[in-house]
């Protein structure tokens, strides 16, 4: 039976298996989870899904709790620089011994049972074994594409949480909102609680769902929200968030509703904890005047664009941008191109990467080279790195790396 004998081995055997196996239910894990013999049932658990807002979401939910003696387990992707961010407990990384332990667990278990189970499958086994073995109090579990199918939909959740539906994976997920929006809402179980803001373009969707399941519906207004700068006012008490954006005021109060609805906990007593969260790679200043951003669909671009015309008015906006060639890549790039901005396309290590010099203009040129990029930052100038994830925790290892850091300024 083969055994990695370090981690580095392990993860570059997981990261080999498909993605996705093209599964129409989940029965195959299902089972394979009831064979471990986890006992979830004394734990509170989380489902988050969304096209947006995910990660953040759970950040929220997951300072506030362990801020408050919660043990918290939480299973989000992709990562920005390290795998082991994939499996956190109370914000801290699965270390590499544990993960390298996971690893050859589950490597044993799918072999021996032939399960023959995906990348994320896999994944997800993982996480719910580790959490369940640290004894967790509670898990948030982040679905990675839709949510019906999706490999974290195996168990039945106290609560789930809808962020925002929007277009992205349009190949598996669909064309039109309502397709969208009936994948995401299909995670819905019986009697379960579903968290979500009030849209007019799927609701009747939702409210299929939530009447099919007889779950109970906690329907969020954006107009119970006041924004005034960087505050915003939520059933009369003033948040400051360490994060920038309307969209993660949205996220946030999500957040509170969560918390408040599984624990009791009043608004009042989680703000502090609100206010101090954080999330790389959303908006995450690097350097003076430099920032990354995750922006990866149309929406997420949208909320960027906001972010900084809100936050820096007045001010040369130079973005970077790169991403895989699974995303849709020409839309976010024309709507950069619509603002007064000096955008230029780069590359960077991925197998999944593909040029972007046929996305190239006059006025929005190909730079292959990222460092030619890097040493020419303007430190006076506001600087975005954008587009895929990877892309963006590339570009951040390539910022932490004090030797190239030395030369570029």
């Amino acid at each position: 039976m083969k055994r990695f004998n370090n981690v580095s081995d392990g993860i570059n055997w997981i990261q080999v298996q498909k993605r996705f196996l093209g599964n129409k239910d989940l029965n195959k894990l299902t089972n394979a989870l009831n064979k471990l013999n986890l006992n979830l049932n004394p734990i509170k658990k989380i489902h988050i899904l969304g096209t947006n807002g995910k990660g953040s979401t759970q950040a929220f939910i997951s300072n506030i709790l362990k801020n408050k003696g919660y043990k918290v387990g939480s299973f989000t992707s992709p990562y920005l620089i390290k795998f082991n961010e994939r499996i956190k407990i109370n914000n801290e990384n699965i270390s590499d011994i544990d993960l390298l332990n996971l690893i050859n667990f589950i490597y044993k278990f799918n072999l021996e049972n032939n399960y023959n189970l995906s990348f994320f499958e896999l994944l997800t086994l993982m996480s719910l074994k580790h959490f369940s073995d640290t004894n967790c109090d509670v898990i948030i579990m982040e679905a990675g594409i839709g949510g019906r199918l999706d490999s974290t939909n195996i168990m039945n959740y106290d609560q789930t949480i809808i962020t925002s539906v929007g277009f992205d994976h349009k190949n598996i997920l669909g064309n039109k909102i309502e397709q969208i929006a009936t994948e995401k809402v299909g995670a819905l179980k019986d009697n379960n609680t579903l968290i979500i803001y009030n849209n007019n373009k799927y609701n009747d969707v939702i409210m299929k769902r939530v009447s099919l399941t007889k779950s109970d519906l906690i329907l969020l207004e954006y107009d119970q929200i006041k924004l005034i700068n960087n505050n915003y006012y939520y059933k009369n008490y003033k948040i400051n968030l360490n994060m920038l954006g309307k969209h993660q005021v949205y996220n946030s109060v999500l957040a509170l509703n969560s918390v408040y609805n599984l624990f009791g906990i009043e608004i009042e007593d989680m703000i502090k904890d609100i206010n101090e969260t954080s999330w790389p790679g959303r908006f995450e200043k690097i350097k003076q005047n430099v920032y990354i951003d995750g922006a990866h669909n149309i929406d997420a671009i949208k909320a960027l664009i906001e972010t900084i015309n809100d936050n820096f008015k007045n001010l040369k906006i130079n973005i970077i941008f790169s991403a895989l060639k699974d995303k849709d890549i020409s839309p976010m790039i024309k709507l950069l191109q619509k603002e007064n901005y000096n955008i230029k396309l780069t590359s960077f290590v991925d197998p999944r990467f593909a040029s972007l010099k046929e996305y190239e203009t006059i006025n929005t040129p190909y730079i292959e080279n990222i460092n030619e990029i890097i040493k020419n930052i303007n430190e006076d100038e506001i600087t975005v790195f954008t587009g895929s994830i990877h892309f963006i925790g590339y570009v951040k290892e390539l910022f932490n790396n004090e030797n190239n850091i030395s030369y570029w300024w």
